[in-house]
């Protein structure tokens, strides 16, 4: 398998596990996030030196009332799928931006315990310590009260950090819609026109 077919098969594998209601087949979507975007090589650096195509990922930047609800301190607090500007959100809730790589990954989307976690954090999380990749032992606060989290909280019948996988795996996955079909195109040839 080349690169171009590791890309194409990770990116309809995301897809699949984004709308998924198995914690294991979600869970996963962890170890394909990390390989597409955080590895030493990311799969998508690989693909994208052929295209060199400005990947940008469709998010909710911060809103207005998350910052004011924020402000209050609470103990837990999760974004869910208000991270993808694709759900039927509430007009306060939206603040839609095409974001980088690196905005995506310092995105917040839970708060435990005076704890901010990232979609980066998160990702880590599931990939190193829940399982995704291998199973490991929290290295730091912060994993170890996402760890007490997934064992105590759930939304829609998956652990919270997992639940918020799915909105994750839909934003890059809709993000790199562009760069996929750039591989497909080469894959066609040339179109006669």
């Amino acid at each position: 398998m080349d690169a171009d077919d590791l890309f194409l098969n990770t990116l309809k594998d995301l897809e699949a596990r984004s709308a998924a209601a198995d914690e294991y087949e979600v869970l996963l979507s962890a170890g394909l996030l990390r390989k597409l975007l955080m590895d030493g090589t990311p799969l998508v650096d690989v693909i994208n030196q052929v295209h060199r195509l400005k990947v940008r990922f469709p998010i909710n930047a911060e809103s207005p009332y998350e910052h004011t609800v924020l402000q209050m301190r609470p103990v837990y607090w999760s974004l869910e799928d208000g991270i993808d500007p694709g759900t039927d959100a509430p007009p306060g809730l939206q603040a839609p931006v095409e974001a980088s790589r690196d905005q995506l990954l310092r995105r917040r989307v839970m708060r435990v315990k005076g704890h901010d976690v990232t979609v980066r954090d998160l990702i880590d999380q599931l990939a190193h310590v829940e399982g995704a990749v291998h199973i490991g032992n929290p290295q730091d606060k912060r994993a170890e009260v996402l760890k007490e989290v997934s064992r105590t909280i759930y939304i829609g019948g998956l652990p919270a950090g997992v639940r918020q996988m799915r909105s994750i795996a839909r934003v890059v996955a809709r993000g790199l819609i562009p760069l996929r079909d750039a591989v497909l195109a080469v894959r066609a040839g040339p179109s006669i026109g």
